[in-house]
């Protein structure tokens, strides 16, 4: 236990001259396990960026949102590749970039595990990291001898705010313990961040409530959140229902915007309902219309964490800068015959069979891992 003191000692004192928050919160056992084992994750952890742009940007969470948010990655074409400017130029934005997509099966849903153990998640949270920063992957979960080789990660990306809320802490203070800095994306991050840029004042959450820590802790007094869990049989009978409680709890307060905590929410369904409020046809339409700012808008994480991701890699000089289109390798999270779980990487074909081809990224190479899109 000792030698954990100094570790610790260092990554406080390190927090305390870079001017930023002190640690006041307590890092989970299995951080402090792996700083103890110097020679073997640890130094892994050490050894982080060291490919400098060679690495891989890996998405990391529930399934069905990283094979959404992969596809959103590999499509990109938001802004001009040359001065970054919001301007497509049929060139993919993340052109020659790899991507390890983590689908964490294993553990999926994540709020389970939040109602069963907090420390869970955040182990859960850590184990992934590191997973996608080692460079073994296997071919078969059962067979150890099936070892793989990947790219270990440059940039994290977790796509669930569960995920982010319970154990971004655990992933950056292990980083810190060993003299590096993590980069991290998280879906909360990226939607609040986007809201503040774009002038929103005050915003609901549709979001868990076991998810509200996530966003708070990046609102901080830039921007109003309320987040709220609404219910109903159909989007758009949920989206009312969010109004209301919003109603109740911020009475007379306009209403700028809605970040939703969702991969998956059907936003044609959600546009025309505003569209429905605005005819002012009910009494409750009208109160409705009355609530929404002129320039209301809901903010989807998807796009969000590919620009928050864009903008990243050209700050930090990241890129990798080949002349090829994006790939993506996919590994999924299963048990091991010694009970731990394990990456192993899975096919589009799987995928495909398992999800259905809506949420998988279309290949028109023989090499199941490329994407070409489709520019005509």
């Amino acid at each position: 236990m000792k030698k954990l003191i100094f570790p610790i000692a260092v990554l406080l004192a390190a927090v305390s001259c870079n001017d930023r928050a002190p640690v006041v919160q307590d890092t989970i056992p299995y951080v402090k396990q792996i700083a103890v084992d110097t020679a073997g994750t640890f130094s892994l952890v050490r050894h982080y960026r060291a490919g400098g742009t060679k690495g891989s940007i890996a998405l990391i969470g529930e399934p069905e949102e990283c094979l959404l948010l992969s596809r959103a990655f590999l499509t990109a074409d938001e802004v001009d590749n040359i001065d970054g400017k919001a301007a497509p130029d049929r060139l993919p934005d993340f052109a020659g970039e790899t991507f390890d997509v983590l689908l964490d099966d294993y553990n999926a849903p994540y709020l389970r595990l939040v109602s069963a153990s907090r420390d869970t998640l955040r182990e859960v949270a850590v184990r992934n990291a590191v997973m996608a920063l080692d460079t073994v992957a296997f071919s078969d979960a059962s067979d150890r001898s099936s070892r793989l080789r990947k790219n270990g990660a440059k940039v994290f990306v977790l796509a669930s705010s569960l995920l982010s809320g319970y154990g971004r802490f655990d992933i950056d203070t292990l980083f810190k313990m060993a003299g590096r800095e993590a980069l991290i994306l998280s879906s909360e991050e990226a939607l609040v961040g986007s809201a503040v840029q774009s002038g929103i004042k005050h915003a609901a959450v549709w979001a868990p409530a076991e998810a509200g820590k996530a966003y708070f802790s990046y609102a901080a007094d830039r921007i109003d959140l309320t987040v709220i869990t609404p219910e109903g049989g159909d989007i758009r009978t949920a989206f009312r229902n969010l109004l209301r409680q919003y109603r109740q709890r911020k009475p007379n307060t306009v209403l700028d915007a809605v970040l939703l905590d969702s991969f998956t929410a059907d936003m044609d369904e959600l546009a025309a309902e505003v569209e429905h409020i605005h005819r002012q046809i009910t009494e409750e339409d009208m109160s409705f219309d009355s609530m929404l700012a002129v320039g209301f808008r809901f903010l989807e994480p998807t796009s969000c964490l590919t620009n928050a991701c864009y903008r990243l890699l050209r700050e930090k000089n990241l890129f990798t800068h080949n002349i090829a289109y994006p790939s993506a390798r996919y590994f999924q999270t299963e048990e091991s015959m010694d009970g731990e779980y394990v990456p192993v990487e899975v096919s589009l074909d799987y995928l495909a069979r398992r999800f259905g081809g809506m949420n998988t990224p279309a290949v028109s190479h023989e090499d199941n891992y490329i994407y070409v899109p489709d520019y005509d």
